[in-house]
């Protein structure tokens, strides 16, 4: 039996990879479309094939990034003369200083689950707010903000935050399942809120910022995408869980057993320890090196290396810890060459090509409609393609570099254009169970049923979306953007 299901799980992975093999071969020896460069289009087969793989899950993503690599350099897909440029067109993006502020980022979060303070945090505010249903709701979104800076997982951050919900639906009232129901669909709203008002509380993020530098020339530091971004955040915050309370009416409402419960977990845990204290004081000099990195004149990269190396001089984290971190190095190397590809498709016109085709497509069906309107639907439209994508980062990469320069193209502020994906991108990940890696964890705890999920989390993404396209198109406008 197991061989059997080894022989399907094969098949199920051999099938679409040779598929997609066959169709770029076939795609390869035909001539390119009319306003396109034979560079670009034998690079946009390579990379449209390296998302194909990754949508059917033929390999793990860092395996398609080397796979594209290879390929691209041994058929000099670009037309590079040399095999040494061949090799480190792709690459190129491997020195990008973000992508490394986002990998040390990774290491400096695992101090978080390592030490338990974290964890705390949310004990603590469950504490002394948790004493109804709706507050404890509360707490545990405000625990996800608070570590968001330097946890760029957001999938490690539901990690820490999701099973003191779990314990807290079934101490206060097992019976009550709509009370998890809320409790971990409030966690789920609440992980990619925290995501947008931090640029470093999701990879993706950094994906973004990547593909925003390469197609709109745009790169945004730490303060300024919390200047932009944290208040419509903020929104979420106060607006979701209360939506959520309304949708899906958990029976019990006041819950005294939340601070009991946070209590004797403290207890148990003891006082802060030294290895918390020394975090909590690098937590906070990281901050201010990252708001303040332009008047300090401290990069972004820098203040991450500098709070790293304070985490491993205080004895915090360890080497072993940097070295077995494998979250950090795998996106190292997969968002590098992704962003690397990205890269070239913009300096070989495809990407301007293909919002070109769009945009054409959009103005003939839209007429003379307002850009508010034309915004709107492409961030319906950008929403709904997280249906068909099951990670948040290979949607951003597969579909941003398009949609950002059509809404150039169609008279979008490139910066508004930026702002808006950066929102709705996360607020899509709760459309489905597969939508995001976390929400597989998160469906794992029993409360939701597939159809419930994408019920729930319809009305995350759909209310999710108005409030933040409102209050964000407000605030942008008081901003000046």
């Amino acid at each position: 039996m197991e061989n059997e299901d080894k022989e399907k799980l094969i098949a199920a992975k051999i099938i679409p990879l040779l598929v997609i093999v066959g169709i770029s071969a076939l795609l390869w020896f035909i001539e390119p479309p009319e306003g396109l460069t034979l560079p670009a289009f034998h690079t946009a087969i390579i990379f449209v094939a390296m998302i194909a793989a990754i949508i059917t899950n033929t390999l793990p993503m860092g395996a398609i990034a080397l796979t594209g690599v290879a390929i691209y350099a041994l058929l000099r897909a670009g037309g590079e003369e040399s095999a040494a440029e061949a090799i480190g067109v792709p690459l190129s993006a491997l020195n990008n200083l973000v992508i490394w502020m986002i990998v040390i980022a990774f290491l400096i979060a695992r101090s978080f689950s390592k030490t338990g303070l974290g964890r705390r945090i949310a004990l603590l505010l469950l504490g002394k707010f948790g004493k109804s249903t709706l507050h404890v709701a509360y707490c545990l979104g405000v625990a996800d903000f608070f570590i968001s800076p330097i946890t760029p997982s957001n999938a490690a951050r539901a990690a820490i935050i999701s099973p003191i919900a779990d314990a807290l639906a079934k101490v206060i009232n097992s019976k009550d399942r709509k009370l998890g129901q809320y409790f971990i669909s409030s966690t789920s709203a609440m992980n990619d809120a925290s995501s947008i008002g931090c640029m470093t509380g999701a990879g993706a993020n950094i994906a973004l910022l990547g593909i925003s530098a390469t197609v709109l020339g745009i790169e945004l530091s730490f303060s300024n995408w919390l200047q932009y971004l944290l208040l419509p955040a903020l929104f979420l915050l106060l607006t979701i869980p209360y939506i959520l309370y309304k949708v899906i009416g958990p029976q019990t409402r006041a819950t005294p057993e939340a601070k009991q419960f946070a209590q004797q977990e403290l207890d148990k845990i003891g006082p802060l320890t030294m290895a918390e204290s020394k975090l909590l004081l690098v937590f906070i000099a990281l901050l201010v090196m990252w708001v303040g990195g332009q008047t300090l004149g401290i990069h972004t990269t820098t203040a991450a290396i500098t709070g790293l190396s304070l985490l491993l001089l205080t004895g915090v984290l360890n080497w072993e810890d940097v070295k077995t971190e494998k979250g950090a190095w795998d996106t190292l190397i997969w968002l590098g060459i992704f962003v690397g590809m990205a890269k070239q498709l913009q300096i070989f016109g495809f990407i301007d090509w293909v919002g070109n085709n769009v945009a054409s497509i959009i103005s003939a069906g839209a007429g003379d409609s307002q850009p508010i309107i034309t915004l709107s639907m492409m961030m319906a439209f950008y929403m709904c393609t997280a249906y068909f994508f099951a990670s948040a980062t290979a949607r951003i990469i597969a579909v941003t570099p398009i949609i950002l320069q059509t809404l150039v193209i169609l008279g979008i502020s490139p910066m508004i254009a930026l702002l808006s994906v950066a929102g709705i991108g996360c607020v899509a990940s709760n459309l489905t169970a597969y939508s995001h890696v976390r929400n597989s964890l998160l469906m794992g705890y029993g409360y939701h049923t597939s159809n419930e999920w994408m019920k729930i989390g319809l009305v995350i993404a759909g209310a999710g979306s108005v409030i933040f396209m409102t209050t964000g198109m407000i605030w942008w406008q008081v901003l000046g953007v």
